[in-house]
């Protein structure tokens, strides 16, 4: 690689991309001042253990015309777990992609008042997510395991401030969360919130799914169940309990002091995709969803200078993440499933 790069690194799930989102790409470019600016985004599921809002390929694309130079995916087996392997798993992929600093949004803004305010003690018999959810900031609580991976990979870590409320259900501003947006939609105008265009987006909601999930837990005994990565201590008898409610009832049901609702829900996606335990280990290639040409000019050098390992499409039917496709395709039109399908074997989004 002749030129020495300053690349960027960025962890997003755009569910969907919205204008704090667009701030945060800027913000990043700004003050890092940057060559290259690189997100890993989750695919067509996402950390809540849901569906994406919209389909992958739409928010790549998006993310692309709004200052981003390449998307990776972050496989779905690490996308829907906890905070900790979640982070862990985004930061060495960036890792990989050449990143020199990260930048995350934060409730702070101070990196060493996030390092210093979360703590996990096993013993007190709460979640993960309940204990870390107890500290002051808790939506700090990626940005904190962002810290701590990024200081072991040696690469450097900015934040800046959050524009609004992760989880805020607030919609008059021009600045609304994705939960906002999500929630709103149908109900209220969320226009002014997103360049995206939701009226002629194929949007995809958890109820959509309430068959193809409750189907597979009624058909597979609980031997099978154990076998699929989060399932433990009992988790396989109280959905086989509650297998009888609609998909949001269930879930209600089943939330506990040990267990939250993401946690339900991402062990549902788990079963919904049928991802067991040796699955959950991050391939040797990484998968490019889409780039620029500044960005195709930096994987070109990055290449030649280091053989990295990237991949821009998955020929193989058995491929995980052809399986995600195809279990996230399935409630909706032929066409569409189709051209998800392809796009899955063969696509990548190309801008200037």
């Amino acid at each position: 690689m002749t030129k020495k790069y300053s690349v960027t690194g960025i962890v997003v799930e755009y569910n969907p991309l919205h204008n704090g989102h667009i701030y945060h790409i800027k913000k990043a470019r700004e003050i890092t001042n940057c060559d290259v600016l690189i997100a890993v985004m989750s695919g067509n599921f996402v950390q809540r253990g849901e569906p994406a809002f919209i389909n992958k390929w739409e928010r790549t694309e998006a993310a692309l015309n709004h200052g981003v130079d390449i998307v990776i995916e972050l496989p779905t087996p690490f996308v829907l777990q906890s905070a900790d392997f979640f982070a862990e798993a985004a930061v060495t992929l960036l890792h990989r992609m050449g990143a020199d600093t990260i930048v995350f949004g934060s409730e702070s803004n101070n990196i060493e008042h996030i390092k210093s305010q979360f703590h996990y003690d096993p013993d007190v018999g709460q979640s993960y997510a309940r204990q870390m959810g107890t500290s002051r900031n808790a939506n700090d609580i990626l940005g904190f395991q962002y810290i701590r991976v990024a200081e072991m990979l040696g690469i450097a870590t900015r934040t800046i401030q959050r524009t609004n409320n992760y989880h805020g259900t607030d919609i008059d501003s021009d600045i609304a969360s994705a939960t906002a947006i999500r929630n709103h939609y149908g109900h209220k105008p969320v226009a002014h919130t997103t360049p995206l265009d939701l009226d002629h987006c194929t949007l995809h909601r958890l109820e959509a799914y309430d068959l193809q999930i409750r189907a597979i837990i009624l058909q597979n005994d609980t031997s099978w169940l154990q076998s699929i990565h989060l399932v433990d201590e009992g988790i396989e008898n109280l959905l086989k309990k509650n297998v009888h409610l609609p998909i949001t009832e269930l879930i209600e049901a089943c939330v506990s002091k040990r267990y939250t609702r993401s946690r339900i829900q991402r062990t549902l996606m788990m079963i919904l995709l049928g991802i067991k335990r040796s699955d959950v280990i991050l391939p040797s290639n990484t998968r490019i969803l889409g780039m620029t040409k500044p960005g195709q000019a930096y994987l070109k050098a990055q290449r030649e200078a280091t053989n990295a390992v990237t991949a821009y499409k998955y020929y193989d039917d058995n491929n995980l993440e052809m399986r995600a496709t195809l279990a996230y395709s399935m409630p909706y039109p032929k066409d569409y499933r189709d051209w998800l399908i392809q796009m899955e074997k063969s696509g990548l989004i190309r801008t200037e």
